[in-house]
């Protein structure tokens, strides 16, 4: 998931519109509509700081820190023993 689409799920939930959020944010709706439609990929920090804040999640979260691209491999499961 990108940041976009994580800020657009976030903000549905919290029921927000896209004005209501950049008012929230200081910043423009225009960031938050480019953000969103995927125009603007990146933020600068002290933006994606205030999404979170507002959005109430952690800065990783949002930007996907820990998310990787492709689903992980897993190894196979070891038989329990009984």
């Amino acid at each position: 998931m990108t940041l976009g689409q994580r800020i657009k799920v976030l903000r549905d939930k919290r029921g927000l519109n896209q004005s209501e959020l950049a008012r929230r944010c200081a910043v423009a709706q225009a960031t938050i509509s480019r953000l969103e439609s995927g125009d603007l990929q990146d933020v600068q920090t002290a933006i994606a700081k205030r999404l979170a804040r507002v959005l109430g999640v952690s800065l990783d979260y949002l930007v996907g820190t820990y998310e990787d691209d492709e689903p992980a491999q897993r190894p196979p499961q070891a038989l329990a023993r009984g």
